[in-house]
């Protein structure tokens, strides 16, 4: 397990301008997946240390994909673990869906924007679906 100092340095490069209150998103993962099928989710920073950066959890502030559009509000949104992984970014576990993991990994940012990335979408090990990340 990261200690939370460790865990803060990764997620800077996810610190934006959104919060869990508002709809706008510090990062949007879309993948294409092994059945054709897209989904894509928004994510907004949930948890920040006393300097403002995010420590451990996302909440979904949005999903598209299979037959379903939701806007999560708030107060009700999913809430997704941060780890950091040795790919230059962070595997976000959601805490409602165990087995289910989406890897962001090599991101490039310009200040608060992220740039790209890649998306990779995993359950229980298995490779469900690859995109990128803005």
């Amino acid at each position: 397990m990261l200690k939370p100092a460790a865990l803060a340095g990764v997620a800077l490069i996810f610190a934006g301008a959104a919060r869990a209150h508002d709809y706008s998103a510090d990062i949007i993962c879309q993948v294409t997946e092994t059945d054709g099928q897209r989904s894509a989710w928004s994510f907004a920073v949930n948890t920040v240390s006393a300097d403002g950066s995010p420590v451990s959890t996302f909440v979904e502030t949005s999903y598209l994909g299979h037959g379903k559009s939701v806007v999560s509000q708030p107060g009700s949104r999913p809430v997704w673990l941060m780890t950091s992984n040795p790919m230059g970014g962070v595997t976000l576990l959601p805490r409602s869906n165990p087995g289910w993991s989406l890897v962001v990994s090599n991101v490039a940012r310009s200040g608060s924007t992220v740039l790209g990335g890649n998306a990779t979408l995993l359950h229980n090990g298995a490779l469900i679906g690859v995109g990128a990340v803005r």
